[in-house]
């Protein structure tokens, strides 16, 4: 697997930033990358998503190595290192989608593919791409309710 360069990391946290401007953002993670820092219990999954918000209890710092975040985990505070290679894609509340392919592990990339060639269509002998609906930008849900 490739190690994402300077760049990459930039856009990665220039694009976390953005999207920690709302409410919170999930971030997925590969556990297996040297220097995370996370849960026993999580360490052994091949994907892990954390929830991440400038609201939340726990401090949160982003730097140009990493996300260092004071999570809650049942009962308990557990402070998250997440090296910028580590994170693979991020999930907007208002569902923005955003990949970086050379972070993810194999076996993401491959069902990420695999979906993608289920969606390609012939049609009138030509090959077109239909958009998964996760990643068409989605109305906010809202929390104010009609009341009678």
């Amino acid at each position: 697997m490739m190690t994402p360069d300077k760049d990459s990391a930039a856009d990665q946290k220039t694009t976390i930033e953005r999207l920690l401007d709302d409410e919170q953002v999930l971030v997925h993670i590969n556990p297996a990358t040297p220097g995370v820092a996370i849960p026993p219990h999580l360490s052994e999954n091949r994907t892990v998503t954390l929830r991440l918000s400038r609201f939340f209890k726990g401090e949160l710092f982003l730097d140009d190595e990493k996300v260092t975040a004071e999570l809650l985990f049942g009962p308990e505070y557990f402070t998250c290192e997440l090296p910028w290679d580590c994170i693979w894609g991020a999930s907007s509340i208002r569902g923005q989608e955003y990949i970086w392919a050379e972070s993810a592990p194999d076996e993401i990339l491959h069902m990420f593919l695999s979906q993608r060639d289920e969606r390609l269509t012939t049609v009138t002998g030509r090959n077109h791409y239909m958009p998964p609906a996760a990643m068409k930008p989605r109305r906010a849900a809202s929390h104010l309710r009609r009341v009678k």
